[in-house]
């Protein structure tokens, strides 16, 4: 049984450190409390989504906790409590976005629900005070919840994750088969959006329910990866279409193709997976941001990026370009507000963090491979500029 002044502890903790709301359901699946300000409009937006059903089955077979992707946007976690090995109560935290989410896909999803504008507002002036939380972040919170719930470690891959939409019961061969391949419209939208620099919301969520092709029957994780590779793959050739330079397209891809064929579980698949689409994205949007500036400056800028993993020769630069070194380093500043050292160097801190993600390269080897003269320059450039060590900032992924 829960010890209550954890719980308690727990939730003011959550709520004050997280914005992270704690809701309460019977083994019968009836809410009975929640210390949301906004309980009405949330608590009609999960429990008539495919989700709520969706927790039903799972408890119904599980006691282990569980992603869930409402019918609009929100992420949401259900943890159980268990008594004599018999369902208690479920606990769910939420709603948050897994991504930052733009107003517009959230309009068209509203609209697609046929929300009448009085609740469009309202659902809109509570979108403002969702917090963005990755799903690597969101496992910590849940494996706290359950252990203060059931007094039993829970490590993050044994987080289950809503791996379809509920369907009625009753639903035609057309349906079943277009629920194998997701829709080309969605996929092209997808590709659209990542061509432009805008992130799609609810990601995860796509991807956790998507099958592209029954690829590997019998083997659900294998399957998982295959796509998250198919997936990468059509990623970096919209990053190379945005203008990201191809290389450091293809050595992201490289890496978190990697990264997946290291993972040991679906849930892990899906957190690279989604870390790997918000690279990507934000690769894309730098290169946007860029385009004020002159063909110069972008060649230089493109030859830093792929270089990060070399000792880039400037001198020889200019002259490629018809300039002297002196010229381009002037009008690179002037034009992009910073040095190209600094630029170099930014560039290399924001590759680091991907390295970070890692668990198998030490800050030594990370330093070294981005040429850095010592770890402790590394880390003292890393710091200057994400206002946090290597060390810590791999904690907060880890």
């Amino acid at each position: 049984m829960t010890h209550h002044s954890d719980l308690n502890f727990l939730e003011d903790l959550f709520l004050h450190t997280a914005s992270l709301c704690l809701w309460r359901f019977s083994p019968s699946f009836e809410l009975e409390y929640s210390n949301s300000l906004t309980v009405a409009p949330l608590k009609n937006i999960f429990t008539l989504s495919s989700s709520f059903q969706y927790m039903q089955e799972h408890f119904s077979e599980k006691n282990t906790p569980v992603f869930l992707f409402d019918d609009l946007f929100f992420l949401w976690a259900a943890v159980p409590e268990s008594v004599n090995d018999s369902l208690h109560a479920v606990y769910l935290l939420g709603p948050v976005f897994s991504s930052t989410t733009s107003d517009s896909y959230v309009k068209e999803k509203m609209d697609i629900q046929n929300m009448s504008v009085k609740s469009q507002k309202t659902l809109l002036d509570i979108i403002e005070q969702i917090p963005v939380m990755p799903t690597a972040f969101f496992s910590r919170y849940i494996c706290q919840l359950y252990y203060t719930l059931n007094g039993i470690s829970l490590s993050t891959d044994q987080i289950c994750m809503q791996t379809q939409t509920a369907m009625p019961v009753a639903h035609t061969k057309k349906e079943e088969a277009s629920a194998k391949h997701d829709s080309y419209f969605l996929e092209t939208q997808l590709l659209k959006n990542i061509e432009d620099g805008v992130l799609f919301s609810n990601f995860s969520s796509l991807f956790a329910s998507a099958q592209i092709g029954l690829m590997c029957p019998g083997d659900p994780t294998r399957q998982k990866k295959d796509e998250a590779i198919s997936s990468t793959t059509l990623f970096t050739r919209a990053a190379i279409r945005s203008g990201v330079p191809a290389e450091t397209a293809y050595n992201l891809s490289d890496y978190y193709i990697q990264s997946v064929e290291a993972a040991r579980t679906i849930t892990e698949v899906i957190q690279i997976t989604e870390t790997m689409y918000s690279d990507i994205v934000r690769h894309i949007q730098a290169i946007r941001q860029s385009t004020a500036t002159s063909s110069l400056v972008r060649d230089c800028q493109a030859y830093i990026d792929s270089h990060l993993t070399e000792a880039p020769d400037f001198e020889q630069l200019a002259r490629e370009l018809g300039y002297t070194k002196y010229y381009l380093t002037t009008r690179f500043k002037k034009e992009s507000g910073m040095t190209i050292s600094e630029y170099l160097m930014s560039r290399r801190i924001d590759y680091a963090k991907t390295l970070l993600n890692n668990p198998y390269m030490n800050i030594q080897e990370i330093s070294e491979s981005l040429h850095f003269s010592t770890p402790s320059h590394f880390s003292s450039v890393f710091r200057k500029l994400t206002g946090m060590t290597p060390t810590e900032y791999r904690k907060t992924l880890h």
